[in-house]
């Protein structure tokens, strides 16, 4: 009797040690794969990767949610499963340098840039150049009216402020307030009242009467601001910025404070779309290509 209690004791002993070394294999096995993910979502991981000289500019398409475009010095690439893959469009040679897509009228786009200004009036299928009263046309930074297309603004490299027009880009008025040379990209808030300009090592410049007048904002992280974009849903700003704290910001209250986002890179060029705020995309220095979809926070590839 004695044997077969100590048989049945050894027995139980070694079940419950079984049993204890399985729960903790798989608490191991659970931790490692928390950790194992965790890693893997820290760190950005690209889509695809653009083959271009430069990378400038990138807008959602204001009807297409997994419509894309990508402005470079030689023309216009269009993506149409949201970034995954890249092909040409008609415009090229041209320099796309800035671009806008007005969420009022789909059919409606803007390329600008060094020498250039072109207009689509048919979702980008062709692309004319517009004649301008312009007293040059090296633009380097433009926008356009989220509420009327035929509103937009642009700076010409060589004259103070900005130049508005509100019928669609032939008639413009100079508006005299001056903003710092430096400026090469522009973006616009809710409203064409409100404008973003992005100068470089000059910081981020703010207008509240449409142009014209013009303050900077307290301060930016990093050493210039090189992207902007505004995305009305959620009233947020993004910046991307150059120097030691290299990155992607967000702004909720028009510039006056930033938290970093997940992408520390030299992000040449970011848009967030119209459809989905949470939908981030930018573009860094060698042309990886990002996305996000939870605001910036994480960027997961595929």
């Amino acid at each position: 009797m004695s044997r077969k209690n100590k048989r049945q004791t050894r027995q139980r002993n070694l079940a419950l040690g079984l049993i204890i070394g399985g729960v903790v294999l798989v608490t191991i096995i659970t931790a490692w794969r928390l950790v194992s993910s965790d890693s893997s979502n820290s760190s950005p991981h690209a889509i695809s990767r653009l083959t271009a000289s430069d990378f400038h500019s990138l807008a959602f398409s204001p009807s297409e949610p997994d419509t894309i475009y990508f402005g470079h010095h030689y023309g216009l690439m269009i993506s149409r499963d949201a970034g995954r893959s890249w092909e040409a469009t008609t415009l090229q040679n041209a320099d796309a340098m800035a671009l806008a897509a007005p969420q009022t009228n789909p059919q409606i786009l803007y390329a600008a840039g060094h020498n250039v200004f072109f207009k689509s009036t048919d979702g980008g299928a062709t692309w004319g150049s517009v004649a301008t009263n312009l007293p040059g046309l090296d633009i380097h930074g433009f926008a356009a009216d989220p509420q009327n297309a035929d509103v937009v603004f642009a700076h010409v490299v060589g004259f103070v402020g900005v130049f508005r027009s509100q019928d669609g880009g032939s008639i413009w008025t100079a508006l005299p307030a001056p903003m710092p040379a430096a400026t090469f990209n522009l973006a616009t808030g809710e409203t064409g009242q409100t404008l973003y300009a992005a100068a470089g090592n000059a910081g981020l410049w703010r207008s509240a009467d449409g142009g014209e007048s013009w303050t900077q904002a307290p301060g930016i992280p990093g050493e210039a601001i090189v992207a902007l974009a505004y995305n009305s849903m959620n009233k947020r700003l993004l910046i991307s910025t150059y120097g030691g704290d290299a990155g992607l910001y967000a702004s909720d209250d028009g510039g006056d404070s930033w938290k970093a986002l997940g992408l520390k890179a030299n992000v040449m060029a970011v848009a967030s779309s119209p459809h989905d705020p949470n939908r981030v995309i930018a573009v860094d220095e060698r042309g990886w290509v990002y996305v996000s979809d939870d605001g910036g926070v994480t960027w997961p590839g595929d």
